[in-house]
């Protein structure tokens, strides 16, 4: 994995604009490249950047010439932090911790609760070296990602008062997490991108057919382009909106995954299974972005949206 520490520290030496500062289009872009480039780079790099942006947002300051994760999964054993003269003790356990190996800190959630008992949320910057790999069976199995060290990671340790990021249950409830998970489909696109040039390099010239799956594979992704670029836009005019950043995440996530899978048929169909079996870039780039684009929650983000496209509907009458 030190090949992709040091990928990953020589992308993040590279600063890019944080969301809502006038050029978040940048921000999308920057990361769609790196996701050209390599998605298992892009999965850490998204991260890294996401922990700058949401530690900007809560005004918050991170370690310096430190590569982070952002850590927010629950497992059985949910990560609890409980209020201590000098800090916080932490015991638990957090899921879907990736770059396990590779990151020297995250930011991870941990329930808690005020003085009068009321549960509450918190957002804690750790160090990873204070956590151990939990084995609970649920080992990483699929060859897509794979380098990127994700586990379940057990922590049992004593934090300074410094390391609140956010609270209480202020990861959530802000417009950055939405802004932030149209950062991580920016990432799809670039990864489909990816898959597109790779298909280039041996495509079939004299089959009209394939040609034709080929050319509407490229329409596709330059669409997903000019979605990205609108969403910067938006986010710009009207960076503290919570619903319109929820809205437009559901929508252009939506787009994207439904875009890149069609992207992915084109050229499968286009080119035959030749260079499924025989292109072992071409492979590992299709299964990476199939694993990844499942991110996207399908029904559980499209039934909100459409509440509120209905609501919209009913206040402009």
């Amino acid at each position: 994995m030190s090949g992709l520490r040091d990928a990953l520290a020589e992308v993040a030496a590279v600063l890019l604009p944080l969301p809502g500062s006038g050029d978040t289009s940048g921000r999308l872009f920057g990361l769609s490249e790196v996701a050209r480039r390599d998605l298992e780079l892009a999965r850490l790099a998204e991260a890294h950047y996401d922990a700058q942006a949401i530690a900007a947002e809560m005004g918050a300051d991170l370690v310096e010439n430190s590569l982070y994760g952002v850590w927010a999964a629950s497992g059985p054993d949910p990560l609890v932090a409980r209020r201590t003269p000098d800090g916080f003790a932490i015991s638990g356990t957090v899921a879907w911790c990736t770059g396990v190996g590779i990151v020297d800190r995250a930011l991870v959630t941990a329930s808690s609760s005020d003085a009068h008992g009321n549960p509450q949320g918190l957002l804690l910057d750790v160090a990873v070296a204070d956590a151990t790999v939990v084995d609970d069976g649920l080992a990483w199995v699929s060859p897509a990602f794979a380098a990127t060290g994700t586990a379940s990671m057990r922590f049992a340790a004593s934090l300074p008062a410094s390391a609140l990021i956010g609270g209480p249950d202020s990861y959530l409830d802000r417009p950055g997490f939405w802004h932030g998970a149209i950062c991580v489909s920016a990432c799809w696109v670039g990864g489909v991108r990816g898959l597109l040039d790779r298909y280039q390099q041996r495509w079939r010239r004299d089959d009209p057919h394939a040609l034709a799956h080929l050319g509407s594979a490229a329409a596709w992704v330059d669409a997903l382009d000019a979605v990205l670029g609108r969403a910067g836009t938006e986010i710009d005019t009207n960076p503290s909106d919570i619903a319109a950043a929820q809205a437009r995440a559901r929508s252009v996530r939506h787009v994207i995954e439904r875009a890149c899978v069609t992207v992915m048929d084109d050229l499968a169909v286009g080119a035959g299974p030749e260079p499924l079996a025989y292109d072992a870039d071409i492979l590992r780039r299709t299964q990476q972005l199939q694993l990844y684009i499942r991110q996207c929650h399908g029904e559980r983000d499209l039934a909100p949206l459409g509440k509120f496209v209905m609501d919209k509907t009913d206040r402009s009458r």
